[in-house]
């Protein structure tokens, strides 16, 4: 009883890492309203069944998915009736083939990430950028300025355009995953 306990608070544990990585950085870059709106929104992924699983910080998988289930298109929006799917309302947009901006509505205003897509929309990885990590003359370019607590307010949708196009060319497209789905069914 006791390793069946353990093994269910280690999963519980794994989760809410998984979801509170997953969801907390997408803070570093952000808008107080929506900048991706219904037709300029992008569908690189079917509806089906999906396995999510975040990454260590070194790139490798956690060794198993901390959320499986149906994800359906809604409003040109990404959403699931499966509890804590850790991107609910997720919207994209097209940056370069098969490289997509990711709007994710939060309680606090909107974050903003990139996600790369392979397999014909069968995977799905993405990066989370911080602010602190872009260089200043990326910023500069477009006209993004940290605020005091290290986050970059975004305005526009040509101003989130030209700093996630910077951000992907100044790292050469070699950008760190923190997580990836995977197509599980349908």
């Amino acid at each position: 009883m006791r390793a069946a306990a353990l093994n269910v608070l280690k999963a519980s544990l794994r989760l809410g890492a998984g979801l509170a990585l997953a969801l907390g950085l997408t803070a570093c870059f952000a808008s107080e309203e929506e900048l991706v709106g219904y037709w300029g929104a992008d569908r690189p992924m079917a509806a089906g069944v999906y396995a999510h699983t975040p990454t260590h910080p070194d790139g490798v998988e956690w060794d198993r998915p901390t959320w499986t289930g149906a994800i359906t298109l809604s409003q040109r929006r990404y959403v699931s009736d499966i509890a804590n799917f850790p991107h609910q309302n997720a919207r994209f947009h097209e940056l370069f083939e098969d490289v997509f901006i990711v709007q994710s509505p939060r309680e606090d205003g909107v974050g903003y990430g990139l996600a790369f897509v392979y397999e014909d929309g069968r995977v799905l990885s993405y990066h989370q950028p911080s602010c602190s990590d872009v260089a200043d003359a990326v910023l500069e370019t477009a006209g993004v300025e940290r605020d005091a607590e290290g986050y970059c307010p975004i305005h526009d949708l040509d101003q989130l355009e030209t700093v996630m196009r910077g951000l992907y060319e100044a790292a050469e497209g070699q950008l760190r995953v923190d997580g990836v789905y995977r197509r599980v069914e349908g």
